[in-house]
C-alpha cells in the first residue's frame, strides 16, 4: 500500500485505535509451536477413540488456517511433556486432554490470524482505492477553468472520500476488536482448563500474542532546537515514512517548531498540539457540566493548572486566526498552515506563525513581523488583514505562477504597548532578530529545490527594528527587506549592513506617521523634532527612537509612496494604514514580494527620501532629515485605488486532516 494523500496516523487518531497494531499483535502468535507441543502431549498419553477423534478435528482446523510465513520455532516438547508427566503422576491419563486443549488453542489462533490478515488486506485495498480517487480529485481541483459549482462539487467529493477512509478504518477496527475479544475470551477459558488438568501453561502464554502487550519501542530522539536546520533536515529525511508518521501522530510540541522539518509536517504537529490544548479544557467543562469560563477562572479546582488555562486561551486565539486567514467556505478559501506554535512562550504571551500557502513550494515567500502591542495573547493572529491582503494581492499580481506564501510571524516578544518602557529600548528587537533569523534561514533548507525561491521580510513599527537587527546582527538571509513605519534600525546603520542576497532595502514611511519620525534618538536636533511631534498630540517618551531613519537620504534604501488619502497632518492612526487594500504601500509591497520590484518605477511608486536642511549646496551636520518631499504632494494625487484586480484561481488544497506529512 502506497498512500500519497491519506495519512495513516490521522486515520488512527480519527478511528480511535490502530488496526495495524492489533493485527501485528495477532500475527506475532506462534500457533505451529503450540500445535507441535499439543502433538507431543497427545502422543504421550493413553488415548481413547473419542479423544483421538477430537484431537484430529482440532488438528484439521489448525492446518486449514495456519500460514507458514512465520515458520516453526520448536521448543523442547519432550522436556515439557516429561515435566508435566512427572507432575501429574497417577493423573497422567490427563495428557491427551491437555494435548486437545493445546491443539484447539493453536487452531483458534491460526483462524484469528487468517481472519486478521484478510481484514487488513481488505482495508488496505479499499484505502488505496480512496487514495487514488483523492489524487484524481486534487488534480482536477488545480484546473483554473473550473466553475464555482464544479469546485464545490469537488470539495464535497474530497470531503466524502476522506470521511469514507475514516469510516472504513473504524469498521475494520470494530471487526478486529470482535475477533480479538472472542479469541481472548476463549484463550482465558482454555488456560484455566489446562491449569485444572495439571498443566501450567506459562510456556504457551508467550506464544498467544494477542494477550500480551507489544514491546514498547524506544522513543526516537528529536534534535534540539539549537541544531542546524541542515542537520535537522538530514535527520528527518533519514527516517522511514512509518517513523515520520509515528512522530507526527505522537506530535511532540518541539517537533512543530523545529527548523529543518518541512512545513506540512510542522502544520500537522502544531494543529494537533493546539487541538489538545483546546480539548483539555473543553472536555473537562463538558464532563463537569460547567462553562469554559468556570474552568479557566479556577483551573486547579478542575484538576488543571494555570499553564493549562494559558495554553487554552492562546490556542483558541490561534485557532481563530487560522479560521480568519482561511476565510469562508468556497473555491477561494485560502490554504493555511500552522508553521509555529508555542502558547507558553514569552511568559504566556505566546508564539505562533500562520502561513498562507506552503512556503516550501512557493516561488515567493513573505514573512511579516508586527510591532508594539502585538502578541498571540493580545489577539494579533486574528482580526488583522495584513497577511490576507498581501497574500491576495500577491496572487493577483503574479498570475503566471500564482504561488506566493505569506507567513504572519509572531515569533518574538514585542513591547506590550506604548506604555511598556521597553518600547524605547532595542533589547526585545535584538532578541527577536535572533529568533527571526533562525526561522527565516530555516525556510531555505526545506524549500523545494526545483522551485525558484525569493524571500522578503517585512517589519512594521518595532518589528521593523527587529528585522533590521536580524539582518545586521543575527545573520538572516533573504532577498529583500521592507521596513514600514520604522522607528529606527538600531544596529543597521545603512542598507549595506543588511547584507542582502542580491536585493534591496525598501522603506514605506508616511509623512503623517509619527512613529516613522522618531529615529536618531540622541542629540538636541532629534529632541527638537520629537518635541514638534508632541505638539501634534503624539505622546512620545523622552528617549524614543531606535536608531537611524531608513527613509533618510544617504541610508541607501529605496523609498516607496505610502501616504494616506485625506490626511493633512500627523496622526497615530496613519501608523496602521500600510496594509490597507488599495493603498500605495500595499501595492508597493505586493510588487516587491511577488518578485516584480521593477514595477515600482514603471507605476510611479518611487518616493524621494527625507533630507536634511542645507546651507547652499551643503547639508547641515547633526540635523535630522526632517524635510519630507512627500508632504508637498497634492492631495488629489494620493488615492487608495491601487488594488490589483482579484484573479481567483483554484489552488491545490494544502494539508487536510488526512494529508500525509
Amino acid at each position: 500500500m502506497q498512500l500519497r494523500y491519506i495519512s495513516i496516523p490521522q486515520l488512527i487518531a480519527e478511528a480511535g485505535d490502530n488496526p495495524w497494531a492489533i493485527n501485528k499483535s495477532l500475527q506475532s502468535g506462534r500457533p505451529a509451536q503450540i500445535s507441535d507441543l499439543a502433538q507431543a502431549f497427545h502422543a504421550a498419553g493413553r488415548c481413547t477413540t473419542e479423544s483421538s477423534t477430537a484431537f484430529d478435528e482440532a488438528r484439521r482446523r489448525f492446518e486449514a488456517s495456519w500460514n507458514c510465513e512465520n515458520g516453526r520455532h520448536p521448543i523442547n516438547e519432550s522436556a515439557e511433556v516429561q515435566r508435566t508427566t512427572q507432575s501429574l503422576g497417577a493423573q497422567s491419563f490427563r495428557l491427551p486432554k491437555i494435548g486437545l486443549d493445546l491443539e484447539n488453542i493453536a487452531a483458534a489462533l491460526a483462524e484469528v490470524q487468517r481472519t486478521g490478515a484478510l481484514l487488513i488486506s481488505t482495508l488496505e485495498t479499499r484505502l488505496q482505492q480512496i487514495d487514488n480517487q483523492l489524487g484524481q480529485a486534487l488534480d482536477l481541483e488545480k484546473d483554473i477553468h473550473l466553475t464555482v459549482a464544479d469546485r464545490s462539487a469537488l470539495d464535497q467529493l474530497i470531503s466524502g472520500l476522506e470521511q469514507q477512509a475514516i469510516d472504513d478504518t473504524r469498521s475494520g477496527l470494530g471487526q478486529f476488536g470482535s475477533i480479538r475479544n472472542g479469541y481472548s475470551s476463549y484463550l482465558q477459558k482454555s488456560l484455566a482448563s489446562l491449569r485444572t488438568d495439571g498443566y501450567e501453561p506459562a510456556a504457551i502464554e508467550r506464544l498467544s500474542a494477542p494477550q500480551s502487550t507489544a514491546k514498547r519501542e524506544e522513543p526516537m530522539q528529536i534534535p534540539s532546537p539549537s541544531t542546524k536546520p541542515e542537520d535537522v533536515n538530514k535527520w528527518w529525511d533519514s527516517l522511514s515514512r512509518q517513523q515520520r508518521e509515528q512522530l507526527i501522530a505522537k506530535h511532540p510540541p518541539e517537533l512543530g517548531n523545529l527548523n529543518g522539518v518541512n512545513a506540512a509536517a510542522r502544520d500537522l504537529v502544531n494543529e494537533s498540539v493546539m487541538a489538545d490544548d483546546i480539548n483539555r479544557v473543553e472536555d473537562i467543562a463538558k464532563r463537569r457540566g460547567v462553562s469554559i469560563a468556570d474552568v479557566l477562572n479556577n483551573p486547579v479546582m478542575y484538576g488543571l493548572s494555570a499553564a493549562d488555562a494559558t495554553r487554552y486561551q492562546n490556542a483558541a486565539k490561534t485557532s481563530d486566526g487560522l479560521n480568519y486567514d482561511r476565510g469562508p467556505e468556497g473555491p477561494d478559501r485560502r490554504p493555511v498552515m500552522l508553521w509555529a506554535y508555542d502558547p507558553l512562550a514569552f511568559n504566556g504571551w505566546g508564539k505562533a506563525a500562520i502561513a498562507i500557502g506552503n512556503p516550501d513550494y512557493a516561488r515567493n515567500t513573505a514573512v511579516i513581523v508586527p510591532g508594539t502591542g502585538s502578541s498571540v495573547a493580545q489577539g494579533w493572529m486574528t482580526g488583522h488583514v495584513d497577511a490576507i491582503n498581501l497574500y491576495d494581492q500577491s496572487l493577483a499580481a503574479d498570475p503566471e505562477y500564482h504561488y506566493t506564501s505569506v507567513i504572519a510571524w509572531m515569533g518574538f516578544e514585542a513591547p506590550h504597548g506604548f506604555s511598556d518602557v521597553r518600547v524605547t529600548e532595542p533589547g526585545l528587537a535584538r532578541a527577536g532578530g535572533d529568533q527571526l533569523a533562525a526561522d527565516v534561514n530555516g525556510l531555505w533548507v526545506t524549500h523545494n529545490s526545483l522551485t525558484p525561491g525569493h524571500i522578503t521580510v517585512i517589519g512594521h513599527s518595532y518589528g521593523s527594528t527587529a528585522v533590521a537587527d536580524a539582518f545586521a546582527h543575527s545573520g538572516m538571509h533573504a532577498n529583500d527587506a521592507v521596513l514600514i513605519g520604522c522607528p529606527g534600525t538600531d544596529l543597521a546603520h545603512s542598507a549595506a549592513d543588511f547584507h542582502l542576497d542580491g536585493g534591496h532595502v525598501y522603506v514605506g514611511s508616511a509623512f503623517t506617521d509619527p512613529i516613522s519620525w522618531i529615529g536618531e534618538s540622541s542629540g538636541m536636533p532629534a529632541e527638537w523634532l520629537k518635541g514638534n511631534l508632541r505638539e501634534y498630540g503624539v505622546p512620545l517618551p523622552v528617549d524614543a527612537g531606535l536608531g537611524r531613519d531608513p527613509a533618510a537620504d544617504g541610508y541607501g534604501s529605496t523609498r516607496f509612496h505610502a501616504e494616506v488619502p485625506g490626511s493633512g497632518s500627523i496622526s497615530e492612526r496613519e501608523h496602521s494604514h500600510y496594509y490597507v487594500m488599495g493603498s500605495e504601500a500595499l501595492r508597493s509591497m505586493t510588487d516587491i514580494v511577488s518578485g516584480h520590484s521593477e514595477r515600482l518605477a514603471t507605476d510611479g511608486m518611487i518616493a524621494d527620501a527625507r533630507r536634511q536642511p542645507h546651507i547652499g549646496p551643503f547639508r547641515m551636520p547633526g540635523i535630522p532629515a526632517y524635510i519630507d518631499p512627500e508632504s508637498e504632494r497634492p492631495p488629489n494625487t494620493i488615492h487608495d485605488d491601487h488594488e490589483y484586480p482579484a484573479q481567483r484561481y483554484g489552488e491545490s488544497r494544502n494539508t487536510d486532516q488526512l494529508r500525509a506529512g
